[in-house]
């Protein structure tokens, strides 16, 4: 879509389509290119970055343009520009977008999650001083919140979640804690845009015990995983809590259809289980189940065989068409040059699902010393947080 624009709208010449033609043509454009026509003119700048232009171009795009973001590193290089790296799922090229200013040379932080493109990061520049950062890469725009955990230090259960209400440009950030895995209740802290406020609750709950790093919102709620098991390896329930009222659900995950969840991806605006199991027959298969949070179950999706060198981990990222996006991460590259040694190399691989067939569309290598940490989906869109 984008290659066919001029490279400026004065290229066009006189304008021929009258005005609400063009918002339309401009409202199913994808986010970038409409982000770089706003230099057009005064006129277009103004009618491009008006609130109702953002929210419509970022909702009717959704789903359409999608990247990966890398978290690369070890605790002690967390926070690095190194372990930064956002990837075109499609194109597979390095989106150039710098970090953004807040989160400084020093400290760590740590991606929440991501919904129309905007990204909600937990970052400390000074210890213990935990601060949110929602932030736009397209826009390069950032806004900090204050985060509830600043308050709450040594925690035994925390959980996250950042995500829009459907359908409107208002999101919500959840966190979720307690002081000790056998405490009998949580603490529960919501901000809400439309309000530009913090609510609080607390929650008798005794058997939560882990939930996992990844979440998920939909539906005006916030989702989780929690584990147990031995080594917390097993995924038992899928824990949800309503951002409104506070009600808190858990959804038991029947371990004939996935025990090993790697990731909690949002797919077509639902949440999905992505698992793997291996068998001596069929070797190693991804498995994707989906939430239904209306029925309030776990729903087999999709099972497929994945070949690919054995003690290589596979990260599926998401499904775009007939291809499933998966990152794939090698620990023990050689290294050219007469040092030897070994790199880690990360892949971007697009899997056909009708016929197996895969393309490598993106390799990146870092220092042996830092592997993969997280990879999260990063819509494209133009709101502002």
């Amino acid at each position: 879509m984008e290659n066919q624009f001029p490279e400026s709208l004065a290229d066009m010449g006189e304008q021929i389509l009258p005005d609400d033609l063009l918002m339309e043509i401009f409202t199913r454009t994808d986010p970038k290119t409409a982000a770089r026509y706003r230099t057009a003119s005064t006129t277009w700048r103004v009618r491009l970055s008006s609130e109702r232009f953002r929210k419509d171009n970022t909702l009717t795009n959704i789903g359409k343009y999608r990247n990966a973001l890398l978290q690369i590193g070890d605790p002690e290089r967390y926070g690095s520009t190194q372990a930064f790296c956002i990837v075109d799922c499609v194109g597979g090229g390095r989106v150039a977008v710098p970090m953004p200013e807040q989160l400084g040379p020093r400290g760590w932080w740590n991606v929440i999650g991501s919904d129309c493109g905007v990204i909600c990061v937990q970052y400390s520049t000074n210890g213990p001083d935990l601060r949110l950062l929602l932030w736009n890469p397209l826009l390069r725009i950032a806004r900090q919140l204050d985060n509830p955990a600043d308050k709450l230090l040594k925690q035994a259960v925390i959980g996250y979640a950042f995500g829009y209400r459907a359908g409107t440009d208002n999101y919500s950030v959840v966190h979720m804690s307690k002081r000790h895995v056998l405490d009998r209740f949580l603490h529960c802290n919501v901000f809400n845009s439309a309000e530009g406020s913090w609510k609080h609750a607390y929650i008798n709950d005794q058997h939560l015990t882990h939930l996992d790093e990844g979440s998920a919102f939909h539906l005006g709620k916030a989702v989780w995983v929690n584990s147990g098991g031995r080594g917390l390896t097993i995924a038992t329930h899928v824990v949800v809590l309503h951002a409104d009222t506070f009600i808190l659900s858990k959804i038991r995950i029947n371990r004939n259809l996935i025990q090993h969840v790697q990731a909690l991806r949002v797919l077509d605006g639902i949440p999905h289980l992505v698992g793997y199991e291996r068998s001596p027959h069929r070797g190693l298969s991804t498995i994707w189940c989906k939430i239904d949070l209306e029925s309030m179950c776990v729903v087999p999706f999709m099972k497929r065989r994945v070949a690919g060198q054995y003690g290589v981990p596979w990260n599926p990222v998401t499904i775009m068409g007939d291809r499933m996006i998966a990152m794939r991460e090698n620990n023990h590259k050689p290294a050219r040059g007469a040092n030897g040694g070994f790199l880690t190399e990360i892949s971007l691989v697009q899997i056909n699902l009708l016929n197996q067939h895969r393309v490598t569309a993106f390799n990146g290598e870092w220092p042996s010393d830092m592997n993969l940490q997280r990879v999260i989906t990063v819509g494209v869109g133009c709101l502002v947080p």
